[in-house]
């Protein structure tokens, strides 16, 4: 071969056969290290047969008290989140160029100068942790990653090297090697220069994302990946393999003999990226042909060369991923390209307007082939193919209505209606509407520049979402999907509705209404003479219609948006047709707990629409017979009278009642004026009770929404019918009335706390003001009600700017925020202007990077995130073995543990959160609110994004345990005392009892949150955490629990079912038959007499036979009397104890080598490893004596490992309750009591996951954890005790976490601002920012834990239905009463058909034809 660098002509003769499994690693480490050089020779070299480097990880770790890669990679908090020391967040380490000639770019070096060895020195720990992480690559097959494993951050290395990183994360990073060679790892959190590689991990995935757009970086050298083994084996392919060796070969200088020859079996799963030169024949590089294709299949003369390389193309065209994505991007470029030529044919565009026109259309196809990346309206960092197709589709969209409204022009046929005194169908409206549609077009460029215009599957979801909740009164959608799923409902049922409305217009007798009710000068005085006359015969057409309008509203707004339930509670019906499969899921069942929800889920559903559909046919019956009846029409002053009575129920329960029940009811007063029973309590011992205060509530709330508003309702539609029939005729009527009354009910049953506002403003605004412009209740009131949304929308809005400028409270993160808080006196009309144009777009603001100059986004759905979460959890269930045993060793992520008392936390809220809104406990609730529950650790933020009627939709987001500095400043505040302020200004003269001090009183107005309720009370877990080390810092300690250990042996080996099989077992009988005899001594290294109680040294010293029959002899029968039906020998040559003594021997021989392997690398005493490894369950029986075990394997997982459990939570208690472990039936009840009212698991098992679901009482855990304040001692006991649990609930300014949380997405991926230390994440107490904005979806935000949308029905809530109309409303009460009558009905049948067919007497008259006899 060819002589290669000087460094490796003189150390390094490679020996053959290097691509062989086994030693081959050995033998390339030799090499590596031989090619290091003189230091590194005497660090590592070791006359063993052992691994030498792996040895001198060990040695080292002895040494100091950690091991080389712990000492590499030292873990620290950051002040916003978890980083290691001198690396980034992201990336984790720096490029570090390994000498191994085969695994990696840049590898060969000349011989070092002195500096060169002292920097080699240094990054000598780094590089053997890369070489490691190569040779694992290698050994696995994943050659294609080899080329870029200095390129992943060390979190991913120690995920190779664990086994722990799922298979499909493999092939995901496979398919994009070629962006990871032309990038460069970033160098922290702030590189933002192009080609920077940022990772982050989400759920056990790695993933990254890469600034683009320039070219690569002039110093990596690149080495082609080596190809995966993998796949189907061509010619085409093993060409280019060969090419990529000869590369190799050349440039390092080696020959193929000196590698044992490259693995013949090598074969790509694709085409490996093609280099940028070949090998020719004398050894010079040539270019590589140039890709061509044939525009028209097998014809040659088609045949197109492109003039590009494949990363030269890629600098021009995105790549698509899919063919459907390739079809669908040229069916937009046809439809833009046919749009826009019809377009032109109006004429409208002419001199400059049409070339920028022209612009316009070609910034739409060029974003087909290039999109801009980052774009300013992608809600996620990298590459985003949805935004690459908003610009053609937004165009499409607009062009598309254009172009129908120039077809109505053209049409030129125009019938006036007059809707508030305009005509809305003339041809000036539409032309103006029209004519601001082509204008609209123009301002494309700008617009997607700005991001103010979403990506548009975001759009559809907002279009979407807005239609239904103002034109059909719903409250939000949950989805693309669902969005799709509740319009197509309320349009399905307005369609079904329309042709009943129809018939009842068409049977009103048509009047001629005065002229005067037309009028401008209307006088209200005379409103009666516009009502017309009442008549019986044309009312029941109109009954029916308004029956069926109220039975179908009630319906729509019982039920959620989300689809997904009506959907799986069908596929759960089609199932119990199956019987077959019923009892398969019945079994699986009973064999594994599953998740809960699903089943509790359907149970509830068709409760619901069982209840639903009695409910809504007595509603339907009720209406329909009130309606024929003329009281709604003879009078307007009954009228009146009902509005005035709803408004006074609608203040009182809406305003008034959540007031006085707020902890700083009006801010003016320090506690609540009626104050919970729990308010002044310590600690909740039981479920709080329903008060008299909550039952007035609920009865005030159901005569609000089921019978002031539908009268109110009522009267409205009976006044308006001639009035609309004037104006709009039959078809029109029908149609208005049947959207304007869907609206109204539905917003009635579902959103009651501010239809009570509208309401007062439609009477007041139409009856006293404006009353010449009335068209009518129901359309009053539908125009009112969007208005009122707007304008509230507004209010918030500029709540949160005065707030957020105030200058007085304003944190001064950096020299810019100081020199732009004076320039915002110039912006305050602009910052008006957009909050007016985002109050009307649904569109949120933003502080422009923390600071006080605010810009407009684009508009989101109430949902906010387009991501919907499916969490699910990974376990002992469902994660290989040897990655819990060992995975769990490195330092697991407490994040990931601590997650699931949010997800309980999920949970309890999903039971009683809708029940808690109806009874008021916090406060006045509408779709969209935030609010934080904040307890001793846990602080989640909660997002209700739907309210119905009886239910609510929600999302949990889960804030670190841990938070950092700002977060905790944060927490302070919101739960500081607000008794102790005494000031005024700048003197203290107090307050009065029970009132604010003046200056918290105004303090609180400038706050965007508010502490509603201090009391709020949820079923949880008291978390505790202790040292483990405390326990067992003696010998005596130590001993205790071996013994302990022995004794739940015992315990669980006499409680087993098996017993009597291994017994009688033959082959363990004549195993253990030396056992048997009392002078037996084990005389095993691992056991000493400072542990052992059984130890003796009468023999040699060893675990003698019969003192382990003096010690647990009578332990044994106790266990043996407390079993029933249990009838065996208990002497002492009895087999039994000879059993015990082998199951005792094997526990504690499997305990005591796990204590002494690999103690010293984990820090920390060798016990607690042992006890540690068999808590996680690593049982491993190692010792030829041990071998007997093997013929009953499951016994060691049913008895060995429990006990190990057991003792541990035994051992503990014997602290507190000394007394009753002295005597055998002590310690036999202690051992039952654990078993059957404890959970004592590790935190990764499923049993754990399943007692916090079953809400378990106590539940004990011992977990690994290394932090900065455990280092030395990473041992810890974490014991959760069932209890309820007091919760501050904290509402926020809805506005105020939107416009945050745009402000974060709009820095950090558009801005690419990486700094950890930015402005926009420093503490702020009036906005609580640090806190919103750390709850913001991966990677922006690090909530360690997001809930899937939960959906909270009122009929899971105990207390809420244990009243009186809570049994009234609640479907699994109507079902009983419908159970009720059903028997009734059979018993009567059963009755009446006995009679019929009993003989009829002699004498008894015949019976007549026809008649009852």
């Amino acid at each position: 071969g060819k002589a290669g660098p000087p460094g490796l002509q003189r150390s390094c003769s490679m020996p053959p056969n290097m691509f062989e499994q086994g030693p081959r690693r050995d033998r390339m480490r030799v090499c590596i290290r031989q090619n290091r050089g003189s230091r590194h020779d005497r660090r590592f070299t070791s006359s063993h047969s052992e691994d030498p480097i792996t040895r001198g990880e060990e040695e080292e770790g002895e040494e100091e008290g950690t091991s080389t890669l712990e000492r590499t990679y030292p873990m620290h908090r950051r002040r916003h989140g978890i980083r290691r020391r001198g690396y980034s967040m992201e990336t984790g380490s720096r490029s570090v160029r390994p000498p191994s000639p085969l695994l990696g770019p840049g590898n060969i070096r000349p011989p070092a100068e002195s500096d060169e060895e002292d920097r080699e020195s240094e990054d000598d720990g780094k590089q053997v942790f890369l070489e490691s992480v190569k040779h694992k690559l290698l050994d696995d097959g994943h050659l294609t990653l080899l080329s870029v494993a200095e390129k992943m951050p060390a979190g991913l290395h120690e995920a190779i090297l664990d086994d722990s990183l799922p298979p499909g994360c493999y092939g995901n990073l496979a398919t994009r090697v070629g962006e990871l060679e032309r990038g460069h790892l970033a160098s922290g959190d702030a590189d933002s220069s192009p080609g920077a590689v940022h990772w982050f991990e989400v759920s056990g995935e790695w993933d990254f994302y890469k600034f683009q757009g320039e070219e690569e970086d002039e110093g990596a050298r690149d080495v082609p990946a080596l190809p995966s083994r993998e796949t189907n084996q061509n010619d085409e392919y093993m060409e280019g393999i060969e090419r990529l060796q000869q590369e190799i070969l050349f440039r390092y200088g080696l020959d193929v003999d000196d590698l044992g020859g490259f693995p013949s079996s090598l074969t790509p799963p694709h085409p490996p990226p093609r280099p940028s030169h070949t090998l020719g024949e004398d050894g010079d590089a040539e270019e590589e042909t140039k890709p061509s294709f044939e525009i028209i299949p097998w014809v040659k003369k088609t045949s197109v060369t492109l003039d590009f390389e494949r990363r030269q193309l890629e600098e021009f065209m995105d790549r698509n991923v899919a063919w459907s994505e390739a079809v669908l991007t040229v069916i937009l470029a046809t439809l833009v390209c046919v749009i826009a030529a019809l377009l032109l044919r109006i004429d409208f565009y002419q001199d400059f307007w049409l070339f920028w026109f022209c612009f316009v259309v070609a910034t739409a196809h060029f974003s087909l082939i290039k999109s801009v990346q980052d774009d300013p309206a992608s809600p996620s960092p990298g590459q985003n193919h949805i935004t690459a197709l908003s610009r053609a589709v937004y165009f499409i969209m607009v062009g598309v209505l254009a172009l129908v409204l120039t077809a109505f022009l053209d049409r030129g046929r125009f019938s006036p209606l007059f809707v508030y005194g305009y005509n809305i169908n003339s041809e000036s409206v539409l032309m103006f509407v029209r004519n601001g549609f082509l204008i609209f077009i123009l301002f494309f460029p700008i617009l997607f520049i700005l991001g103010w215009l979403p990506q548009s599957d975001t759009f559809v979801i907002y279009l979407l979402e807005q239609i239904d909740m103002h034109i059909f009164g719903g409250t939000a959608s949950t989805g693309l999907v669902c969005s799709f799923y509740a319009v197509f409902r309320s349009v399905l049922a307005a369609a079904l509705l329309w042709p009943l409305g129809y018939a009842a217009f068409s049977t009103l007798e048509m009047e001629v209404l005065p002229t005067e009710c037309f009028s401008p000068n209307f006088d209200p005085s005379s409103r009666g003479q516009c009502l017309g006359q009442c008549m019986v015969n044309d009312r029941v057409a109109l009954s029916f219609f308004l029956g069926a309008l109220f039975a179908v509203s009630f319906a729509l707004s019982r039920s959620t948006s989300n689809h997904q339930y009506i959907r799986d509670l069908f596929y759960r019906g089609c199932r119990k047709l199956k019987s077959c499969m019923e009892k398969e899921a019945a079994a699986k069942s009973e064999q594994d707990l599953t998740d809960p929800l699903e089943k509790i889920y359907c149970d509830t559903l068709y409760r619901r629409l069982t209840s639903d559909f009695f409910s809504g046919v007595f509603i339907f019956v009720f209406v329909t017979g009130l309606n024929f009846t003329t009281v709604f029409c003879l009078s307007e002053i009954p009228a009146y009278v009902i509005y005035g009575i709803t408004c006074v129920l609608g203040m009182v329960n809406h305003y008034l009642l959540p007031h006085i029940r707020k902890e700083m009811p009006w801010l003016c007063c320090s506690e609540p004026i009626i104050k919970a029973g729990e308010w002044d309590s310590f600690e909740v011992s039981e479920t709080p009770s329903v008060s008299v205060l909550e039952r007035l509530l609920q009865m005030s709330l159901f005569l609000e929404k089921y019978i002031f508003y539908p009268l109110s309702f009522l009267y409205g539609f009976n006044l308006s019918l001639l009035r609309y029939k004037t104006i709009f005729g039959d078809f029109g009527a029908a149609l208005v009335l049947t959207v304007t009354g869907m609206k109204l009910i539905r917003s009635s049953f579902t959103e009651l706390s501010r239809q009570h506002i509208i309401f007062i403003f439609t009477l007041l605004f139409f009856n006293f003001d404006y009353a010449h412009l009335s068209e009518g209740l129901p359309l009053d009131y539908f125009i009112l009600a969007i208005l009122f949304y707007k304008i509230y929308d507004l209010y918030l809005k500029l709540y949160f700017i005065y707030i957020y400028i105030a200058p007085w409270q304003t944190s001064w993160s950096s020299p810019g925020h100081i020199i732009v808080q004076p320039l915002l006196v110039p912006h305050s009309p602009v910052i008006f202007f957009m909050a007016l144009i985002g109050s009307i777009m649904g569109a949120p603001i933003n502080p422009l990077m923390a600071s006080t100059f605010f810009l407009l986004s684009y508009v989101r759905p109430v949902k906010y995130w387009e991501k919907n979460y499916n969490t699910k959890r990974s376990d002992s269930s469902n994660t290989r073995l040897d990655s819990q045993l060992e995975g769990n060793l490195r330092n697991p992520n407490p994040d990931r543990l601590d997650s699931l008392f949010y997800e309980h936390l999920t949970w309890a809220l999903q039971r009683s959160l809708c029940g808690d809104l109806l009874l008021g406990r916090w406060g006045r609730v509408t779709a969209g609110d935030f609010f934080i529950l904040t307890s001793d650790r846990l602080n989640a933020l909660v997002h209700i994004i739907e309210i119905g009627n009886g239910f609510v939709t929600f999302q949990l987001r889960g804030l670190e345990f841990r938070g950092t500095y700002c977060h905790q400043r944060e927490v302070e505040a919101i739960t500081e005392s607000i008794v102790d302020d005494e000031g005024c200004c700048c003197y203290d003269p107090g307050h009065l009892p029970g009132m604010l001090s003046c200056n918290k009183a105004l303090g609180s107005r400038w706050l965007a949150w508010e502490v509603v309720s201090t009391c709020y009370t949820l079923h949880g877990y008291s978390i505790s955490e202790n040292q483990a080390h405390l326990v067992f810092n003696s010998y005596d300690y130590k001993k205790g629990y071996i013994t302990y250990y022995s004794e739940c042996i015992i315990y669980k080996l006499i409680r087993s079912e098996k017993l009597h099989l291994l017994m009688n077992n033959e082959q363990i009988q004549e195993a253990l038959e030396p056992l048997a005899r009392p002078s037996y001594v084990d005389v095993d290294a691992v056991f000493d007499e400072a542990r052992n109680c059984d130890y003796s040294h009468s023999t040699g010293g060893g675990i003698l036979r019969e003192k382990f029959a003096d010690v647990f002899l009578p332990f044994i029968r106790v266990c043996v009397e407390q079993q029933e039906g249990l009838e065996v020998e208990t002497d002492t040559g009895s087999f039994l104890v000879t059993l015990c003594f082998a199951f005792s021997l094997l526990g504690r021989r499997m305990f005591f080598q796990h204590a002494q392997t690999g103690a010293s690398r984990r820090g920390g005493d060798n016990f607690m490893n042992g006890l540690y490894r068999m808590f996680l369950g690593d049982a491993r029986p190692n010792s030829p004596n041990d071998e007997w075990v093997f013929a009953d394997v499951d016994s060691i997982q049913e008895i060995i490992i429990p006990a190990a459990r057991i003792a541990l939570k035994v051992h503990q208690d014997n602290f507190t309750f000394s007394e009753d472990y002295e005597t055998p039936v002590g310690i036999y009840e202690a051992i039952r009591d654990v078993e059957e009212n404890h959970v004592v698991t590790h935190e990764n098992d499923r049993a754990w996951r399943n007692a916090v679901v079953m809400n378990k009482p106590s539940l004990l855990a011992l977990r690994y954890q290394r932090t900065e304040e455990s280092y030395i001692y990473p041992y810890k006991l974490i014991r959760l005790s069932s209890k309820f649990i007091k919760f501050k609930v904290i509402k926020i300014n809805r506005e105020c976490v939107r416009a945050l949380w745009t402000s974060q997405q709009h820095e950090l991926i558009f801005l690419r601002n990486h700094d950890s230390e930015r402005g926009s994440i420093q503490n702020h107490k009036q906005t609580l920012r640090n806190m919103i904005n750390s709850s913001m979806d991966l990677p922006i935000g690090y909530p360690i834990y997001v809930s899937p949308l939960q959906t909270s029905f009122a009929d899971r809530h105990e207390t809420y239905n244990s009243t009186l109309l809570g049994k009234i409303t609640n479907p699994r009460e109507i079902a009983k009463a419908m159970d009720v009558i059903k028997g009734w009905c059979e018993t009567c049948a059963k009755h009446y058909q006995g009679s019929r067919s009993q003989p009829r007497p002699k004498g008894s008259p015949a019976r007549r034809p026809g008649g009852e006899g």
